[in-house]
């Protein structure tokens, strides 16, 4: 079974860059774009992970920041107004932001495409399927 085409438009400037580079290595404009595109797609699982440990390095610091921020409150109780509590509601909502962050970046397996596909194939009489 033939793979399916991916069509995408460029930029001119872009296009005109991908158009040299092509020629000068002797290969056509779009088997350099599907090269790239693989090159890229295959950078996407470490570079999530990258972003993933960096947000949670910045949870842990902010972690810590609350937990001094409590310490010190509680030791200098003359100290704790409102000025103290509204930083410790701004780090939890920082902490919270973070969470929320790290949870939409994370990568879930989905079937939905598949299904489509499975939908589409078990049809008796084969269609396009919609935009």
């Amino acid at each position: 079974m033939r793979e399916p085409a991916v069509m995408f438009r460029l930029p001119g400037h872009v296009l005109a860059n991908v158009d040299a580079l092509a020629s000068r290595l002797n290969l056509s404009v779009n088997m350099v774009a599907k090269l790239t595109v693989i090159r890229e797609i295959m950078n996407t699982p470490a570079m999530l992970e990258e972003h993933d440990k960096q947000l949670a390095n910045m949870h842990q610091f902010l972690r810590e920041m609350a937990f001094h921020n409590e310490e010190f409150l509680a030791d200098n109780e003359d100290r704790r107004d409102e000025a103290a509590k509204a930083i410790m509601a701004k780090l939890n909502e920082v902490i919270n932001t973070i969470d929320s962050i790290r949870d939409a970046a994370f990568v879930r397996p989905s079937t939905y495409i598949e299904e489509l596909i499975r939908q589409h194939d078990e049809r008796p009489i084969q269609g396009s399927l919609g935009a």
